[in-house]
């Protein structure tokens, strides 16, 4: 028996500049409709995002077309500890003698299947790095750090500028340095 797949919806032409960013609003944003094809992606907007926006574990950040309701892609960010094991021993000595090292994650990142590969990923992703730097001018931390959900994300986030700190795997932990967020931003 061959399983068959749900065909891509057709790429609906994306004007970025009439992408409307929000903090996530379980009232006035539609969420079941959104899918990017990926399971655990689309299971938080649709049923764990509310819960825990609610209970202030993530901060979640939804993108919709200026004039729509519908969610076409998000974030979520979070604050949080790795262990400093998992870090390169090469270019983090500093943090060596340190049992763990403050980071922002990023734990979710979606883009609906009719938006993607038309720069909304990237787009979110810098919206990511604008509140990773907020965050950075009042308190500190190492690095904006995620954990890769397949190979497609790990090279997307590879083209940005991550680097894999944990043992390889199909799930990498990733992290950009806030040094180079604060750059990318222009806050340095």
């Amino acid at each position: 028996m061959k399983l068959l797949r749900r065909p891509k919806p057709a790429a609906m032409p994306l004007e970025l500049s009439e992408v409307v960013l929000q903090p996530y609003d379980s009232q006035s944003i539609t969420y079941n409709r959104f899918t990017c094809g990926k399971t655990p992606l689309d299971r938080f907007i649709k049923s764990k995002a509310n819960k825990e926006s609610k209970r202030l574990e993530q901060k979640v950040f939804v993108a919709i077309m200026s004039g729509s309701r519908n969610c076409i892609g998000y974030f979520a960010l979070q604050l949080g500890s790795d262990t400093v094991p998992n870090l390169p021993k090469n270019e983090l000595k500093h943090l060596q003698n340190r049992v763990a090292f403050p980071a922002v994650h990023l734990s979710y990142l979606g883009v609906d299947l009719s938006c993607q590969g038309q720069g909304l990923g990237r787009l979110l992703l810098m919206e990511a790095f604008e509140k990773t730097a907020k965050i950075s001018d009042i308190a500190g931390f190492h690095a904006l750090t995620l954990q890769s959900i397949d190979a497609e994300s790990t090279a997307f986030y590879k083209r940005i500028g991550f680097t894999e700190y944990s043992e390889g795997g199909t799930q990498p932990k990733m992290l950009y340095p806030i040094h180079n967020i604060r750059k990318v931003t222009g806050r340095d």
